[in-house]
């Protein structure tokens, strides 16, 4: 893969200004009323998307979205980003869906087998003072409206208390200019309450567990423990999957497309030729536990998963969401 140069808002702006250009295909634009009603709403609804998935996004799903978060940058050990992965083509796509349909846009840094850099990053004042200056660089030159960190994951005190001080300083860096720092969080993690007041959302990863990875149950188990931990609803955000796992493979996974595609699933099937996923019914539950638990609103990994049409999840989410939480516990 070709070793990605520094975007610039140059770059960017020349690239939307192309894809603006291009003859408007009918009905591609929502009419006003049927987009922006949740985009200043406290109950948020974020989308992963990593670059990998950039080709399978259905490009109108930001009309569902309040947050869409680009999965693409590593930590470098001397706080600089590896942007190897990050194109400019894909920041150009992302800065049009942002203009479309109004969503906050964030660059996650990190992730599962992309976190080496972060030990020796947070440890080192010299590289925690370049990567905010890094990280606050790029949101302002690019238009993203903050970043969001998945150190996977952090061992020992040590290494919380290092995290906590690296969050710190962005945060003295972002909050002046308006940028927002979230986090993603793993149920098992227990932040210590330096990283829970530094950042302005926690997305908490309930999923992944053994067996039925992700049941409802287990999310509601999740979100207590997560609670008594410290991390207040309002911070938030419960993660549903967009995919399938093996019950006694774990290595065999399918993402909710593929389900949708080859088994058909009804709405309150939830395995299928052992795999475990989320059907509609389960999604729409767990939406209505975060809407009746006053959390900060819902995360998905995620959305180049997703079904591209009337069995698509995120339609499920946006549904429930408008329909409110059950009666009697709003």
């Amino acid at each position: 893969m070709t070793r990605f140069a520094w975007l610039t808002v140059g770059a960017v702006t020349q690239a939307l200004l192309m894809a603006s250009a291009a003859p408007a295909v009918a009905g591609e634009h929502p009419a006003p009323d049927q987009i922006g009603q949740r985009k200043n709403a406290a109950f948020r609804v974020v989308g992963y998307l990593p670059d990998y998935r950039m080709q399978a996004l259905d490009r109108n799903a930001g009309r569902y979205l309040t947050d869409l978060i680009y999965f693409s940058v590593e930590p470098d050990a001397t706080g600089e980003l590896k942007r190897d992965r990050l194109r400019a083509a894909d920041v150009a796509a992302l800065q049009a869906i942002k203009q479309r349909h109004g969503v906050a846009l964030y660059l996650c840094i990190g992730g599962w087998e992309r976190s080496a850099g972060f030990a020796p990053l947070a440890a080192s004042p010299a590289a925690r003072k370049r990567f905010a200056a890094a990280a606050t660089q790029f949101c302002l030159e690019n238009r993203f409206d903050g970043i969001d960190l998945d150190w996977e994951h952090p061992a020992g005190d040590e290494e919380y208390r290092n995290f906590a001080v690296l969050l710190a300083e962005i945060k003295r860096r972002f909050a002046p200019r308006g940028l927002d720092l979230t986090i993603a969080v793993a149920g098992w993690q227990t932040p210590p309450a330096a990283v829970i007041a530094a950042v302005d959302r926690i997305h908490l990863m309930a999923y992944d567990a053994e067996g039925r990875h992700s049941t409802l149950e287990f999310a509601g188990a999740e979100l207590d423990k997560f609670s008594k931990s410290g991390v207040p609803p309002a911070k938030t955000c419960l993660g549903l999957p967009f995919y399938g796992r093996g019950v006694h493979d774990r290595g065999k996974t399918l993402t909710y497309a593929e389900i949708a595609r080859r088994y058909h699933p009804a709405a309150e099937v939830d395995e299928v030729d052992g795999v475990y996923f989320n059907g509609a019914g389960t999604i729409e539950r767990k939406t209505k536990m975060a809407l009746q638990r006053k959390l900060a609103g819902v995360m998905m990994w995620e959305l180049g998963q997703d079904a591209a049409d009337e069995r698509s999840l995120l339609h499920v989410i946006d549904r429930t969401i408008r329909h409110g939480p059950p009666r009697g516990q709003e």
